[in-house]
């Protein structure tokens, strides 16, 4: 597997400091969260910058961009989607022109009292040519369960429906916690689905869930590791640190460096200890 960190975690820093402290604290890429028709939140909106430049400084470090993240999500308002899928076109264009290979959206809020079912292939049928669009510039489109599809067999049923190739899953393990389901049960569903994969770790309380740093929270991130490694996945993982929308929360400098170690701790190849020799008599 591959380790990235978002951008998120780090709102003050620019893209040269971004892709510094990635290799210093030995990551493998970045997952840059862009900013198009939002305030910016970071100071390293690739939207703001030329292409590149953006290429040029995480090659000189060494760091891939691993995605391009967005906050777009299917509204079911026909203008208003017609609207996000010209920015999610956007996105493709800038990830093509930087170098990453992914582009990274969410699914959607279902209304209260709307069938779900329904709701999943509207989705799909957006998707669709958006996956198109993707597809002719070597991209990935990969949708999260962070709004109603949190669970792996409503994001099974959507992508089934859309049946793209240029469109997976996001797989936030976080966002399952948060639904109640085991990793033990989103990958195998999910399987090769599963195209990205973020973590973050939190403590969850009757007040909700205060976040914290990977094995010191709830959120079964090891477990989750430990089953895509046993599907032979292969690609990012990226640490999420949401200091953008949370200001309060640690210092990317407190929780990045040891959020990699842990990272790749867990997904070392458990070596099978021999067995004792007998002892001759």
């Amino acid at each position: 597997m591959k380790f990235a960190f978002s951008t998120i975690a780090c709102p003050r820093w620019d893209l040269e400091t971004v892709a510094a402290r990635a290799k210093e604290y030995g990551y493998d890429g970045i997952e840059l969260r862009g900013f198009l028709n939002e305030s910016v939140l970071t100071a390293a909106n690739v939207f703001l910058t030329d292409s590149v430049k953006v290429r040029d400084v995480f090659a000189q470090q060494g760091i891939a961009i691993a995605c391009l993240s967005s906050s777009i999500a299917m509204t079911g308002r026909k203008k208003r989607d017609a609207e996000l899928a010209g920015e999610l076109r956007s996105y493709m264009d800038k990830a093509q022109e930087i170098g990453a290979s992914l582009v990274r959206l969410s699914d959607m809020q279902v209304p209260v009292g709307q069938d779900r079912g329904s709701a999943a292939a509207r989705l799909a049928q957006w998707l669709l040519p958006l996956g198109d669009y993707a597809a002719q510039r070597g991209l990935t489109l990969v949708v999260e369960n962070l709004l109603s599809f949190r669970t792996a067999k409503e994001m099974w049923m959507m992508l089934e429906t859309a049946s793209h190739p240029a469109i997976a899953c996001c797989w936030d393990i976080f966002n399952a916690a948060l639904a109640g389901e085991s990793p033990w049960v989103s990958v195998p569903v999910l399987n090769s689905r599963i195209q990205y994969a973020q973590v973050k770790d939190a403590k969850f309380g009757s007040l909700g869930a205060t976040f914290c740093p990977l094995g010191q929270g709830d959120v079964p991130v090891e477990t989750f590791l430990k089953r895509l490694r046993g599907i032979g996945y292969d690609g990012w993982v990226t640490l999420e640190w949401e200091k953008a929308w949370l200001p309060n929360i640690a210092e990317p400098e407190d929780v990045l460096p040891d959020g990699v170690k842990k990272l790749r701790q867990w997904t070392q190849p458990q070596v099978a200890e021999e067995p004792a020799k007998a002892v001759a008599k």
